[in-house]
Order: structure tokens, then sequence, then C-alpha cells
């Protein structure tokens, strides 16, 4: 009795092996499935078809995109969470913002170990636009103007809870009083600006409030990072303008929890070879993007970092309405 136990776990021993082998050697062998954080036309959105074609020519089969909007990223994050985890669904976009919604909007939160990193692809800065029109053309003159207009300034953003509250951040410390209004996507956002529906918009660089700030069809206000922002070398970041709180998106993929290490490393060794892909970084560059890959190990580190830092804002800004 005791020999055939142990033939039989030798046998699911060698049979695990197998297809573990199996795995790293065929997969994928059925179409993956990306969801996008966010809606239509924001710069997740556009970034993970971007990459997804290139993905689709390495990995050799087709990619389905859904898009799952609302909570600042965290519904369609919530979704990757609770999805099987074969290998076969991953997010893709902002996910810098999308761990750290709950923490924003009170609501059950991510912990870092819930998802399996494949690695990110870019950061991002946020820059505060406005319309040319307005009596205001600089950073000074924009907050000598909200001062003097107590709650009648509305300042928009691009689906990021997070530059949101870095708002209202500097909204505590100037003791001004804005409206504020959230936006599915930066696409929607740069609608918004751009149609003169609110006064001043954050969204993304890439988006088309960006692209119109280049052309001169907007103005670029702030940068509420700490970086600079791509072709608008001019535009002051939150360390220059003497603020403590700043933010900056961190692009990149996961996998739910769980999913074999084989599939996730396959998937990583795709994007660094997306990333290295001349064409890509060229048409990245372009559009205002800084492509820059990071593995999945560093891109958990990024993620823990922002989780670890949100505390701090969020305690500044509970009265700030």
């Amino acid at each position: 009795m005791k020999k055939v136990s142990m033939a039989f776990a030798a046998f699911f021993l060698l049979a695990g092996i197998y297809a573990n082998t199996a795995l790293a050697e065929d997969y994928p062998t059925k179409p993956i499935t990306i969801i996008v954080p966010w809606g239509a036309g924001g710069m997740s959105d556009v970034t993970a078809r971007m990459l997804g074609e290139k993905l689709k020519a390495i990995l050799g089969q087709p990619i389905v995109y859904i898009n799952k909007p609302g909570a600042s990223g965290a519904i369609g994050l919530q979704t990757l969470k609770t999805a099987k985890p074969d290998g076969y669904t991953l997010a893709s976009g902002a996910l810098t913002l999308a761990v750290t919604a709950p923490y924003f909007l009170d609501s059950e939160k991510f912990k870092v170990d819930d998802f399996a990193y494949v690695g990110s692809y870019m950061p991002q800065e946020r820059v505060l636009f406005t319309a040319p029109g307005k009596p205001y053309k600089t950073w000074n003159e924009f907050i000598a103007y909200s001062k003097a207009h107590p709650g009648e300034v509305s300042v928009g953003s691009g689906g990021a809870q997070w530059a949101l509250e870095v708002m209202k951040s500097i909204a505590k410390k100037e003791n001004i009083k804005w409206k504020y209004v959230m936006f599915k996507s930066g696409g929607a956002a740069s609608s918004a600006i751009l149609g003169g529906h609110v006064d001043a918009c954050e969204t993304g660089t890439g988006t088309p409030a960006y692209q119109a700030a280049r052309k001169g069809d907007l103005v670029a206000l702030a940068d509420l990072g700490t970086d600079q922002v791509p072709f608008l070398p001019a535009v002051k970041n939150m360390k220059d303008l003497g603020y403590t709180f700043s933010t900056a998106l961190e692009y990149g993929m996961a996998m739910p929890k769980g999913v074999p290490e084989e599939a996730r490393a396959k998937f990583e060794n795709a994007l660094k070879k997306v990333m290295e892909d001349k064409e890509l970084k060229e048409l990245m560059g372009k559009t205002g993007f800084t492509p820059r890959f990071v593995t999945g190990a560093g891109y958990k580190k990024i993620m823990q970092k922002v989780i670890d830092d949100t505390p701090a804002l969020l305690e500044y800004v509970k009265d700030v309405k």
C-alpha cells in the first residue's frame, strides 16, 4: 500500500511539472481580455489599445478590451481581483490611481498582494488646464482670482480622485473654496474644458486637453506632479510651487492573484519586448507619453508606496468640502 501511495504521489508531482511546462510553452492558446478601469478615450484606454496591438503580435492571440469605468478605477480593479486567475485576464492603465481610489472613497481597500504584477510602461504627469479667454493666465493669477471669487470657480478632474484631492490640499493651504467636478476619463474631462463647461480641469499628458495646450488652444496652469511636462517645460510643478502633496500616475498591467507564474512571467517578457519597440516608443513620445518599462516586482513596489503615502493626504484634506 505504501509503495502504491508513493507511486501516486510521484505521478501527480510529475503531472504538475508537465502541466506547468506545457503552460509555459503553449500559453496563450485563446484570446486575452484586458480590463481598462476607465472610459473610452481616456489615456488608460488609449495606451492599453496601443500596447495591445503589439502584444497581440508577440503572443499570437487576439486582445479583447473591456472598459469598466467608475470610482476612479476601483470598479475595474475589483473586476480584475475577482477574475479567474488563469492568465487570460489582466487590467491595464493608471493602476496606481485605481488601487488608492477606495482610500478616497471610503470603501473596501485593496491590498498590494491582491494582484500579480506584469510591469509598468510609463509615468504620467497630471496637468491643470484652463481656457485662454479666462481672466487668469498663470498659476498665481488663478489662485488670486479663486480667492477673490470664493465658491465660483469649478475645478474638474479626468477620473483621477488622487489628483482632485491634491487640488483640495491646495485649496486648504491657500484658503480657497472651489467647486469640484469628477469626470469618468481624461477624454470626457478634455471635452468639458474645451467646451467651457468647467473653469479649470486636470487631465494627464497625452489627452486631447494636453494636445490642445501644445497648440495654444488651452493654458497649462500647473503640473500636479513633481517632474516635467513633456513639450511644456515652462509649466511649474507642485515642488516648484512649494506645495506638500503631489500626484503622478504610473501606468502598468496586473493580473489576478494566484495566476500561474509562468503566465505572468511570459506576459512580463512580452511587455518588456513591446517597450523596446522603436516604432511604439516614437509614437508614445510624439503623443506626450514617457515610455519606460519597469518589471512586475518594481511595479509592485510602486503600488505599495502610493498605498503607504495616501493616508497623509487624506488626513490633511479631511475637512475640505
